[in-house]
C-alpha cells in the first residue's frame, strides 16, 4: 500500500493487538497484509474554515467567518487514531473552533468589533481553543478573522457615529490650528512693529544716502535698457533716489507779495516776510550721526518685555493657557 507526501500511516493489525501505538508508516510503499488495515492521515497543515453566528454582549447576533490552522503531532498520530479517530474534524476541529469564536466575539459589543484590533481578537481565540484542546495531539497554528457581518441597521449606525466621531476630531484640529496661526500673527505683528520702531528711531541721512549710492551702482550695471536722470542734488544721485528735502515752490499770493515788497527797506522786507510773505527754505539742520562702533537702541521698554514673552511662548507653548483648558483640550 502506498502513502503519499505529506501523509503517514497507522496500522490495525486484526491477530495482533489491533493498533499498532509504536510505529506510524512513512511515505511509501508498504506490504500489508489482507486481513490487517492500514489508515492514512493528513499530517500537513491544514485550513478550516467556518461562518459562526455569534450572540454578542447585547443580544444582537452577527456573522463571523473564520479559518484555523491546524497539523496532526506526527508522533502521536496513533493514539489520535486510537481515541478519535478519522472523524477528529467534526469530532474535534469544528466544536472546539466554534466555541472559542463565540466565547471570544460574545464579550464584546458590536460597536466594539470595529474598533478592536482583529489581532486582538484572533490571541484571544488561540488562547481559548488551546485551552480546550487539551492533550489531543493536534497543534493549533492560529486563527484568522475574516469577516465580522453585522446587522445592515446596526452597521449603519455603527458608520455614522465613527464618522461624527472623526468630525469633531477634525474640527478640534482645526480650533487648534487657528489658535496657533492666531498666535503666529500675533508674534509676527509684534516684531514687525518692534522692527519699524526701531528703523524710525535710528535711519540716519548717511545711511540712507549710502543705500542710494549701492542702488545707483546696481542700476548702472543692468543691461536694461534705462533712462536715469542724475544731479538733481549736491549727492548727484538718481532723483527718485535724492534724500534730500526739495525746497516748497511759493505759491501765486506769496509770488504777489514778494513782488510788491521787493523795492522796499530790508526791514520792510523782513516785516512783510514774517506777515505771510515768500519764506525761503531753511538750510538743513545738521543731524548727530552715530559714531562707528555704536549700536543702534530702541527707546520703548516693551520690546524687552515682548522678547522675553516671546521665549516663554517659543518654550512652553501651553505655559499661559489656563489649567483646565489644557486638561480638556476639547472643550
Amino acid at each position: 500500500m502506498s502513502v503519499y507526501a505529506g501523509e503517514l500511516g497507522v496500522l490495525y493489525s486484526r491477530f495482533f493487538g489491533g493498533t499498532i501505538l509504536d510505529r506510524v508508516y512513512q511515505e511509501g510503499l508498504h506490504f500489508i497484509t489482507p486481513w490487517d488495515t492500514l489508515f492514512i492521515y493528513d499530517v500537513r497543515i491544514q485550513e478550516e474554515t467556518r461562518n459562526v453566528d455569534v450572540l454578542t454582549l447585547d443580544g444582537l447576533t452577527v456573522t463571523v467567518q473564520v479559518s484555523l490552522r491546524y497539523q496532526i503531532i506526527r508522533d502521536r498520530l496513533p493514539f489520535l487514531h486510537q481515541q478519535i479517530g478519522p472523524e477528529y474534524k467534526q469530532k474535534i476541529i469544528q466544536p472546539i473552533m466554534t466555541s472559542a469564536v463565540r466565547q471570544t466575539i460574545g464579550s464584546y459589543r458590536p460597536d466594539a468589533l470595529y474598533s478592536t484590533a482583529r489581532e486582538e481578537l484572533q490571541d484571544k481565540m488561540l488562547v481559548d481553543a488551546t485551552e480546550e484542546m487539551g492533550r489531543i495531539p493536534i497543534l493549533i497554528h492560529g486563527f484568522v478573522v475574516k469577516e465580522i457581518m453585522l446587522p445592515e441597521l446596526l452597521r449603519n449606525s455603527i458608520v455614522d457615529k465613527l464618522v461624527a466621531e472623526q468630525k469633531f476630531l477634525r474640527y478640534h484640529y482645526l480650533l487648534l490650528e487657528a489658535r496657533e496661526e492666531a498666535k503666529r500673527k500675533a508674534i509676527e505683528g509684534q516684531g514687525i512693529r518692534y522692527y519699524q520702531a526701531l528703523v524710525n528711531e535710528n535711519m540716519t541721512e548717511s545711511f540712507l544716502r549710502y543705500e542710494g549710492i549701492q542702488a545707483t551702482a546696481k542700476l548702472a550695471a543692468s543691461n536694461n535698457a534705462k533712462v536715469v536722470v542724475v544731479g538733481s542734488g549736491k549727492d548727484g544721485l538718481p532723483i527718485i533716489l535724492n534724500t534730500q528735502d526739495t525746497p516748497r515752490l511759493p505759491n501765486a499770493q506769496n509770488v504777489q507779495n514778494a513782488s510788491d515788497t521787493a523795492h522796499a527797506p530790508a526791514e520792510g522786507n523782513a516785516s512783510a516776510i514774517a506777515h505771510g510773505g515768500f519764506t525761503p527754505p531753511a538750510p538743513p539742520v545738521a543731524r548727530k550721526f552715530p559714531e562707528p562702533g555704536m549700536n543702534w537702541s530702541l527707546q520703548d521698554s516693551g520690546f524687552m518685555d515682548f522678547l522675553e514673552h516671546l521665549d516663554k511662548t517659543l518654550l512652553k507653548p501651553g505655559a499661559d493657557v489656563p489649567r483646565e483648558i489644557r486638561n480638556h483640550p476639547g472643550k
